[in-house]
């Protein structure tokens, strides 16, 4: 079996073979080391393993050895992931309606970080039917409550005051609502990057 030291100074040289062992050589050993870090995801994990792959592929001429292999490649996937899951959370937190001028500009990064290119205001039209969609699709349990705290903007309180509810039905249902799109969501973003 050829040592890592060799097969990454082929790979640097431009054998994508010998990155492509390398890669082989630790993808489950990385895989299973950032599961957790990722939320116990395994569909997240698989993506942000793809997504660390590039990035390393990319950076490989930086990789000094300093630390192994497989270390240098958890520690790509790790801040990917990170990355990934603080994005997401800022994007869907319970205090953020997605009307705000934080939601738009998160909106906005994941548009730029999804379409690097000068399609992106179709890709954005695109973006916000399938938002509209998904909030249509959402049960009619869900979709008032998402509607008036994240699109008209209103207050918790206010929210349960105009259905009936309690404020903690409210933080519920929104928090029920928040998920499923953001579950939906993905799902289009998976598929775009895909296409």
């Amino acid at each position: 079996m050829t040592d890592d030291s060799v097969l990454i100074e082929r790979a640097k040289a431009g054998d994508t073979e010998a990155f492509d062992r390398l890669w082989l050589r630790h993808r489950d050993k990385v895989f299973r080391a950032l599961l957790k870090t990722c939320g116990g995801h395994t569909e997240t994990t698989q993506d942000v393993l793809q997504d660390a792959l590039l990035s390393a592929f990319r950076a490989l001429q930086n990789f000094r050895g300093d630390a192994s292999f497989a270390t240098w490649l958890y520690t790509i996937a790790r801040r990917l992931c990170i990355r990934a899951r603080k994005d997401l959370d800022r994007f869907y937190s319970l205090d953020d309606p997605l009307n705000s001028e934080e939601g738009k500009e998160i909106l906005r990064e994941l548009i730029d970080k999804h379409a690097q290119d000068p399609e992106a205001i179709v890709i954005e039209n695109e973006l916000r039917e399938r938002v509209q969609q998904a909030v249509a699709e959402l049960p009619d349990s869900l979709r008032p409550v998402l509607i008036m705290r994240d699109v008209e903007g209103l207050s918790t309180e206010e929210t349960a005051r105009r259905l009936g509810l309690t404020v903690p039905a409210v933080k519920a249902r929104l928090h029920r609502a928040r998920e499923m799109l953001r579950q939906k969501l993905e799902a289009y973003l998976r598929e775009s990057e895909q296409v």
